[in-house]
């Protein structure tokens, strides 16, 4: 089976935001995604009605945030990484299959 468009793009894609390595896409993504829990995090503690002027209770959720970011960002690479090297193996056997398919059969 052929890559189709979208497992293109995201090889492409996945090529280069792996460059840096490990640590500099954990250390992109934590920032990313601390300020989107910290964000719904008191967004919906506005909306429920908690006073948030407390700075105890923004320290505490900005910990909170900090430590679910690191693990998303742990979590997105490795889903990442498993999804790539799924289709770089697809793709390595799809390529061994049909090499061996043009080869005529070795005699006994």
């Amino acid at each position: 089976m052929p890559l189709s468009p979208a497992e293109r793009r995201f090889l492409r894609n996945w090529e280069e935001q792996r460059q840096g390595g490990k640590a500099s896409f954990v250390g992109i993504y934590t920032f990313g995604y601390f300020i989107f829990i910290f964000m719904c995090g008191v967004a919906l503690g506005l909306f429920s009605g908690l006073r948030l002027v407390n700075g105890k209770l923004l320290i505490t959720w900005a910990i909170i945030s900090a430590v679910g970011a690191v693990l998303a960002a742990f979590v997105t690479w490795r889903r990442f990484q498993q999804k790539f090297q799924a289709i770089v193996r697809r793709e390595v056997a799809e390529g061994e299959a049909n090499a061996n398919a043009g080869q005529p059969a070795q005699p006994a």
